[in-house]
């Protein structure tokens, strides 16, 4: 099947059913009720020329127009217009649940003034503050609005943290769940490492840092059998202090695993502070050493790498579709003083309409992220 393009590329197709590829019965629950799962991954960055269909339904992806330019945001101003070229397609818009908060004036209350204290509390020093930002979800919804101005009817779920303040830059829809795809092997990793007491041998080592790398999907398959299947999950749930993962509903299907992006932010902040140096080295390591071109083909350069050129980044993609919808997650470390260099945790998880072409979806994603360009610092 060919996917028309204007100056736009191509995917893989990524598939994430381990033991009957063809079909698996859609999870229930929050997430959307679906038919068999085809997984795909899908990423976009990077020009090169669109190529056909192959038999097996492949296609070449290659870097998202504008992808590698710099867009300057001024926090006091609205975020900048981001125009993208995509395929013409039909979608069905619907709208997305933006959460709103009400300002709820308290009673004043006088009291005399306290006579000022005879000595003054020692300086401390800490990480640089960020300037000034606009609310938490004004920000998110400029992402969400440049999300769904690519792929209308999107659902979308933000979460933005300073890692060492603990400000919350962006937030959206941070408790509502969705489609891990290909991110929940960071779960994966993690509970191989703690079930050999954070010691992993070279092999081992080996093995985890190409399923991060590539995305490999075969690695994953076979430590998710290993290791004990939806297992994995409630493990990593108890370990973490997870409040809003869950399994899936097919044991065999772990992209149908569901999360929300506070989680997702959770999960970073135990990988940069709680598990042994060695081990955050492989998993960081990994995720920053990301491979452009994943072990099905796929070009995974979408969302964090191409929409914030110029910031150092550690990431975890997802991209997975299903009879009535289309997954596509960015997620990870960024930053971009030298001194520390993964200070933000930035996750965008989305779910747009089953019709939504593959090139649409990751240039929604990109789109999204690049509102974040000039208010990390």
């Amino acid at each position: 099947m060919l996917v028309g393009m204007i100056m736009l590329p191509k995917a893989l197709a990524d598939n994430h059913a381990p033991h009957d590829p063809g079909s698996a019965e859609a999870p229930a629950g929050p997430a959307p009720a679906g038919g068999p799962l085809q997984s795909l991954e899908h990423a976009v960055a990077g020009a090169v020329a669109p190529q056909p269909f192959s038999n097996d339904d492949s296609i070449a992806a290659g870097q998202l127009p504008g992808a590698a330019h710099d867009v300057a945001v001024d926090p006091a101003l609205p975020a900048p217009t981001t125009t993208v070229t995509v395929p013409t397609s039909t979608t069905a818009p619907t709208d997305s649940a933006t959460p709103t908060t009400t300002d709820t004036a308290l009673p004043t209350t006088t009291t005399e003034a306290a006579p000022p204290a005879e000595t003054t509390a020692p300086a401390t020093t800490s990480a640089p503050a960020t300037s000034a930002q606009p609310a938490p979800t004004g920000i998110a919804q400029q992402m969400a609005d440049a999300v769904n101005a690519v792929s209308p009817g999107s659902d979308i779920g933000i979460e933005v943290v300073d890692t060492q303040t603990g400000t919350v830059l962006a937030a959206l829809n941070t408790d509502k769940q969705f489609y891990t795809a290909s991110v929940v092997k960071l779960m994966i990793a993690l509970d191989d490492l703690q079930s050999r007491d954070w010691q992993p041998d070279p092999d081992r080592e080996a093995l985890i840092r190409r399923m991060l790398e590539a995305s490999d999907d075969d690695i994953a398959n076979q430590l998710w059998d290993t290791n004990g299947g939806t297992a994995i999950v409630d493990r990593t749930v108890a370990l973490v202090g997870l409040t809003g993962t869950q399994a899936p509903d097919d044991q065999y299907e772990w992209g149908e695993t569901r999360t929300t992006p506070a989680d997702v932010v959770t999960l970073y902040q135990y990988i940069e502070s709680k598990i042994p140096s060695r081990d955050r080295a492989l998993i960081l390591g990994s995720l920053r050493g990301t491979n452009e071109i994943a072990g099905d083909g796929t070009n995974q350069f979408f969302g964090i790498p191409s929409g914030l050129t110029g910031h150092s980044w550690a990431i975890k993609q997802g991209w997975m579709t299903l009879d009535d919808s289309t997954t596509l997650d960015t997620t990870g470390l960024v930053g971009v003083d030298p001194e520390y260099p993964l200070r933000y945790a930035v996750v965008l998880l989305t779910q747009q309409p089953a019709e939504t072409s593959w090139v649409t979806g990751g240039a929604a994603l990109t789109a999204g992220v690049a509102v974040l360009h000039g208010l990390l610092r």
